[in-house]
């Protein structure tokens, strides 16, 4: 559920059920996730990944996929919880065991002058887009601050260390291949973008952790914190740049027609 605005017109829309982004002329715009994809150059496998956790874990490869659809679909869940009691202050009743946290953690933002979820930022020219989880508005200038900040939703926390390939592509081979690393990017795509759509700087870019806690399998709650994430403004521009012509392509070879 989109939160209306006025911050720029809104000529880029999420398609819910092919998670393509599609601008009012027709053209597909692509995603972060897709973006990232030409820093790792890696496609994983899951059903190998699983087999191999599995092997040293003992266990079955289904139970291993099977734990990773789960810890998914409580992010999911957790995700939409937020979204919907930021906007309407409803929570739904399948949802009454996360009213506690939901309300742990929307009360930081409620000092902020405004804030908005799942706005979906886009660049024309370079024809990305991204819909970003939290925006938060210092002033009611056209010219304010801004922080953004992203919801995860990870077992056993932040993870630092590389995973698979240990460096990002060129122009980002200084960076390692790790989650902190991604959603920092992440999050400096979103800003890239809306400050290239308005007047607003931003200030500052945070990760929004959740971890669950568990006893015997069983999640008995949550736990909450801010992770500060730098804004890699020049990194994101320069990968933009660079992969421009292959962003470009990809977009044309899997030009279908858009579901409205």
């Amino acid at each position: 559920m989109a939160n209306l605005h006025n911050l720029f017109p809104q000529r880029v829309t999420l398609s819910d059920e092919t998670h393509q982004y599609w601008h009012d002329n027709g053209n597909e715009h692509l995603s972060f996730s897709k973006f990232f994809g030409f820093l790792t150059g890696e496609k994983p496998d899951f059903d190998k990944l699983a087999g191999f956790v599995a092997k040293r874990d003992g266990g079955t490869q289904e139970t291993v996929l099977a734990k990773w659809k789960s810890q998914t679909d409580e992010g999911t869940r957790i995700d939409k919880a937020l979204e919907l009691f930021a906007q309407t202050g409803q929570i739904l009743q399948e949802d009454a065991d996360l009213e506690p946290l939901v309300k742990k953690v929307l009360e930081k933002y409620s000092t902020y002058h405004r804030c908005f979820e799942q706005v979906v930022v886009f660049d024309e020219n370079r024809r990305t887009a991204g819909s970003l989880d939290k925006l938060c508005l210092l002033s009611n200038r056209k010219n304010t601050k801004f922080h953004m900040n992203d919801f995860k939703c990870f077992e056993g926390g932040m993870q630092y260390a590389p995973k698979g390939q240990p460096w990002l592509n060129y122009p980002l081979n200084h960076l390692p291949n790790s989650k902190y690393v991604k959603i920092c990017l992440q999050l400096s795509y979103y800003s890239l973008h809306l400050e290239n759509l308005t007047d607003m700087r931003c200030e500052a870019q945070f990760i929004d952790m959740i971890v669950p806690k568990k006893e015997n399998g069983k999640v008995i709650g949550y736990s909450n914190s801010l992770i500060p994430a730098p804004y890699m403004k020049m990194e994101i521009e320069a990968a933009l740049n660079m992969f421009q012509p292959q962003i470009i392509a990809t977009l044309e070879n899997n030009n279908l027609q858009p579901a409205f």
